[in-house]
């Protein structure tokens, strides 16, 4: 296990939605603030000089008298160590939390679905955007909207991110859901789709001169992606147990039985603690066997031999939210990945140099 500069806490597994798209079964646990301080006291030694705690859930505003207690607690004893996170569907905040969250320096990560979010909550779009509203007036650099799409909502996608490029946000995210199918009409939609939002984007930036939407900048970084979920980083769940990343709770959490439970669940907290040093290097070591090299598609080719290897990056837990098991991912996600590339490059080609928009952008 590397210096820890990611931890995620996972407040309750209780949610006021129910996202059709959501993988997370919900619960009654809840994390006890007694437990929350014992996970950190115990990491002290291993934390990096900074740190990104992360608020989870579940909804965790549901939880937020434990959110206001875990700061406290991370600014007397940590001095400034933590920078916050935190990860909503939006329906329950009022400017009383923005305003906390904007004192304290968090990030939020608040999820909207656009002109998608009706197939989603339909009772939340108002709630929702009213919070959106009131993060763009008085915490305007201090969060991002993550949207998801599915295969049924894609159609929605280009015209969605367009609205809120209009509304102003000044830091978007579209996610794309592969857990399930993606037949070869979906994929034609998708690709439609990019290619419209490239439009969008290009004339954003003429403009404005800023790009708002994450997924369209392309990274300049080549190289073998592997996972570092539980070397870098852990996650403390509502039930208590510890993981490399609260994913791999919502994949085998509910199956003790599975091998795959033991060799990547670093036991309930309290062992986790009297076992450090003995069972924590195990359990990690096997975590680091997660690399993209690694891993096979559902047609039994390997990712090694891919051409697109050094720039790619599939979450493996993601992948086995699909098709049983780690590592191994569906034919539909290899096709998913290869046309939000072309977007990229699409993007990349027609900006041209630094600042500058090539004249037939449009044409």
């Amino acid at each position: 296990m590397q210096e820890i500069s990611s931890l995620t806490l996972v407040l309750s597994d209780r949610c006021n939605f129910s996202c059709p798209y959501c993988p997370q079964q919900k619960g009654k646990n809840v994390l006890r603030i007694q437990d929350i301080t014992a996970f950190l006291d115990l990491l002290r030694p291993r934390l990096a000089q900074e740190v990104w705690l992360g608020f989870y859930g579940g909804e965790p505003l549901l939880s937020w008298p434990l959110v206001e207690k875990t700061v406290a607690y991370a600014e007397e004893k940590f001095k400034g160590r933590f920078r916050f996170t935190l990860t909503t569907n939006g329906s329950l905040l009022k400017k009383e939390h923005i305003f906390y969250l904007k004192k304290n320096r968090f990030k939020l990560v608040l999820s909207y679905d656009g002109l998608a979010q009706k197939n989603r909550d339909a009772g939340s779009v108002t709630t929702v955007e009213k919070a959106l509203a009131n993060l763009r007036e008085h915490y305007p650099a201090g969060y991002a909207v993550n949207s998801v799409f599915t295969p049924q909502t894609v159609p929605l996608l280009a015209v969605s991110m367009a609205e809120m490029l209009k509304k102003g946000h000044k830091h978007l995210l579209c996610s794309l859901d592969t857990s399930v199918p993606w037949q070869n009409a979906d994929l034609t939609a998708l690709e439609g789709e990019l290619k419209q939002l490239v439009s969008v984007c290009l004339e954003h930036q003429q403009k404005t001169g800023s790009m708002p939407l994450e997924n369209l900048k392309e990274n300049e970084k080549k190289g073998v992606f592997a996972c570092f979920a539980g070397r870098d980083r852990l996650a403390l769940l509502a039930d208590s147990t510890v993981w490399g990343c609260e994913i791999f709770h919502t994949l085998l959490g509910r199956d003790p039985h599975n091998p795959d439970y033991a060799k990547y669940c670093f036991g309930k907290l309290a062992d986790f603690i009297s076992g450090f040093k003995e069972v924590t290097p195990a359990v990690a070591a096997n975590y680091a066997e997660l690399r993209q090299d690694y891993f096979f598609s559902t047609k039994k080719e390997m990712c090694g031999l891919c051409d697109d290897l050094e720039s790619c990056a599939v979450c493996p837990v993601t992948a086995a939210l699909a098709t049983g098991i780690l590592a191994v991912l569906p034919s539909w996600t290899c096709e998913v990945k290869k046309i939000t590339r072309r977007a990229q490059a699409g993007f990349a080609a027609a900006l041209g140099p630094p600042g500058r928009i090539r004249q037939n952008a449009h044409a």
